[in-house]
């Protein structure tokens, strides 16, 4: 493995074991979810009154998805037409998370026993308020399956984009990261909006999504697409 990849590779997995647990302490030890979710609940004196606004539901929670859906599939098609050119194995990268991102977060999902905002007892529901490290150690009997966050996995695969033109256009990646981060923040907070989801449940698909995003580019070893083709084919 060229050496960029492997310091990159330990570079991360190192910011990913940081954040990770700076993030367990943060929403475990801080009542930060429920502070920023209590804005949201009642910012009119109306339960929720983003929850079914048009521009939150409609057009950011189910037209969004559409286009990203759509995106999805046409990362596929290019998967597909570039499968013997020299980015063969970036498009398989991109590809592959823009299916596995999602399928992954939403087993999670699925399994998770963490419940929506709107489900809580602070809120008006029927459970308690645990934060993604005291679920771990909790019995919760009627699970809420609300972690992590679907909706943002719809589009927190774009990340693959941000390997796209790394190492050789370093600037473009970089550039493609914060675009990416700033759609998902931006999906996550329609979400808290709307009493969909806390912040902690987006910070973590966040993470997780990257992390699958490192997992499936060094299990196909799309480290192995030299610099000069990446710069050939980008050109």
């Amino acid at each position: 493995m060229p050496i960029v990849w492997s310091r990159f590779y330990r570079q991360h997995m190192l910011l990913l074991a940081v954040t990770g647990i700076c993030l367990a302490l943060l929403f475990h030890l801080t009542a930060l979810d429920v502070q920023l979710e209590d804005a949201w609940h009642s910012a009119t004196g109306e339960a929720w009154p983003l929850r079914n606004a048009w521009w939150t539901s409609t057009l950011m929670h189910t037209w969004l998805r559409y286009v990203l859906n759509i995106a999805a599939l046409a990362t596929l098609w290019q998967a597909w037409k570039h499968r013997r050119d020299a980015d063969a194995l970036r498009w398989r990268v991109v590809a592959i998370s823009a299916l596995v991102v999602p399928l992954l977060v939403g087993i999670g999902k699925r399994l998770s026993p963490m419940h929506c905002p709107w489900d809580i007892d602070r809120y008006g529901g029927h459970a308690p308020y645990y934060d993604p490290f005291a679920a771990l150690l909790a019995y919760i009997p009627q699970p809420g399956h609300c972690f992590p966050a679907g909706f943002v996995s719809a589009g927190s695969w774009l990340l693959a984009f941000v390997l796209f033109f790394y190492p050789a256009r370093p600037r473009v990646s970089l550039a493609v990261g914060i675009a990416a981060s700033g759609l998902i923040l931006a999906m996550g907070l329609v979400q808290q909006m709307r009493g969909a989801h806390f912040l902690s449940h987006v910070l973590w698909t966040l993470w997780l999504s990257w992390a699958i995003v490192l997992a499936v580019h060094a299990g196909v070893r799309a480290w192995r697409t030299p610099s000069e083709l990446i710069r050939k084919a980008a050109a």
